[in-house]
């Protein structure tokens, strides 16, 4: 099959009510909402060296490396969300988003985990106490909406931090959950 040459085309449109001459509006694509999706029974591994750090995460919830050098774990239907706020899309219908974030903050002058949770937060205030591979985990719960737990590994100057949020209220059950399927490297 023979296509019409370029100046064909332009004579066609021409004769059927010109040539735009303005140029189209890109369209927002607006992001579905596939609600939120409970998490699977069965676990997978994922390792997170940076962090010193392995933990078992449900199957069908997605880890993502983050350009600031934090991974963030979402539900699949909450992935699907942020994923389309990333390439510009708009939410049609605001919901409650669930995120789950795991950060290291530097600590270059070997701060003691108490003082450098007070200076990142201007408080040091822990709601509990965890004990992760004999290692203490301070579960702080700072304004807002959300949930950190922090500590630092074996061997490491800097601390870790797990942070469990949403537009709901979080519960601290779940972040005990996250720190009981997470293991040191």
């Amino acid at each position: 099959m023979k296509f019409p040459s370029l100046l064909t085309l332009s004579s066609i449109l021409f004769l059927l009510g010109g040539i735009p001459t303005t140029p189209a509006l890109a369209q927002r694509e607006i992001c579905r909402d596939n609600d939120w999706v409970a998490p699977s029974s069965t676990l997978r591994t994922i390792e997170l060296p940076q962090f010193g750090i392995d933990m078992d995460i449900p199957a069908n919830y997605r880890a993502i490396a983050v350009s600031y050098g934090s991974v963030d774990i979402y539900d699949p239907g909450t992935y699907e969300i942020v994923a389309c706020l990333n390439r510009g899309g708009e939410a049609s219908v605001p919901r409650s988003l669930e995120l789950f974030s795991i950060r290291r903050v530097s600590n270059p002058r070997n701060l003691t985990l108490p003082a450098l949770i007070q200076q990142e937060e201007g408080a040091f205030q822990p709601k509990y106490r965890y004990n992760l591979a004999g290692t203490t985990v301070f579960v702080m719960q700072p304004l807002g909406f959300g949930v950190t737990a922090w500590f630092t590994p074996r061997g490491a100057r800097d601390a870790i931090v797990m942070y469990d949020t949403c537009d709901c209220d979080p519960r601290d059950s779940d972040l005990f959950n996250r720190l009981n399927h997470t293991r040191f490297r």
